[in-house]
């Protein structure tokens, strides 16, 4: 949650004043009671309101001084994780996804709603899906747009040559080469890295 509020203060400052004041504007609002601060009571009745969706643990999340409610940079937090990342939840225990998530390739590609797993779901295998191609949402943003030269492509990996001699000969490169040409061969398993 920590990289969010970063991100959220970051926009913040660099948005023209005018922006800055109609998110101040917004908070204000979202006050309702005129308190200073917003309520668990007001987050619930905004999110109901606009979004339809509750999460307790997200607003716990959120407060992150642990006073009960939310202060101006809370709920900026909020407004931000609201516009990009709203409705991205595990599917397996229902948590918001706020860092490294794996989606389900053949849902992102074919679907309007993606199927995503937080990483501690998917490694326990805590899920129950039809399709069985993962990729965290880094690799999937990176193959979607085309990877970089140099850079291991995860969807279909090849078989590198690497120097024994200048790497040192215990069986490490041999082993990686291993992985790598293993990887390469099999081409039943092209959506994942592993």
């Amino acid at each position: 949650m920590e990289e969010l509020h970063e991100a959220a203060i970051a926009y913040y400052n660099n948005a023209p004043r005018d922006l800055q004041r109609l998110a101040w504007n917004f908070y204000l609002a979202l006050d309702t009671d005129g308190d200073g601060r917003v309520s668990y009571a007001e987050y619930v009745k905004f999110l109901q309101q606009s979004y339809g969706w509750i999460r307790p643990n997200f607003f716990m999340d959120l407060d992150r001084n642990r006073d009960g409610s939310l202060d101006f940079w809370e709920v900026l937090t909020l407004y931000y994780v609201v516009k990009t990342r709203g409705g991205v939840w595990c599917q397996g225990c229902q948590a918001c996804l706020v860092g490294l998530y794996f989606s389900c390739v053949a849902c992102f590609d074919s679907s309007s709603r993606s199927y995503d797993l937080c990483p501690a779901c998917y490694k326990r295998k805590r899920f129950t899906h039809q399709h069985n191609y993962f990729l965290d949402n880094h690799v999937l943003l990176r193959a979607k747009r085309g990877l970089p030269p140099g850079f291991t492509n995860a969807l279909a990996p090849r078989p590198a040559v690497y120097p024994s001699a200048a790497m040192g000969d215990d069986g490490l490169m041999e082993a990686f080469q291993a992985l790598e040409m293993g990887l390469a061969a099999d081409k039943s398993r092209s959506c994942s890295i592993m």
